[in-house]
């Protein structure tokens, strides 16, 4: 039962339909987490060296490519000697090491829905 009171505000009584309410829209996580469509990019985390800073192996980085690291950004870059993508807090980068992106988000997941 819904009604409208004196105040021209919308009163509930009851369960409400979800159908009903045509002015909720969906949730983008695309809007939500990216900033730069264009410079981000989505990594699967592999390996525990960074459980501590609450990045864990499976975990999904969302990295932007176009924002300007600050020191204790955590970033990746591409490690020249081992050919690999690396992770670690900008201020302690090593200085062979060339800065792929910024990492501005991690999806961890608590409950696998598939299989790998």
């Amino acid at each position: 039962m819904e009604g409208v009171d004196d105040n021209g505000v919308r009163v509930h009584a009851g369960f409400p339909n979800p159908a009903a309410d045509m002015s909720l829209q969906s949730l983008n996580l695309h809007k939500l987490l990216v900033q730069h469509p264009i410079s981000t990019f989505l990594f699967r985390v592999r390996g525990n060296s960074w459980e501590e800073s609450g990045v864990f192996d499976g975990d999904v980085a969302i990295i932007d490519r176009g924002l300007d690291p600050r020191s204790n950004d955590v970033v990746v870059w591409w490690d020249e000697p081992t050919s690999e993508f690396a992770i670690g807090v900008y201020a302690k980068m090593p200085p062979e090491a060339t800065l792929w992106g910024v990492v501005t988000t991690t999806i961890h997941e608590f409950r696998k829905v598939l299989d790998e």
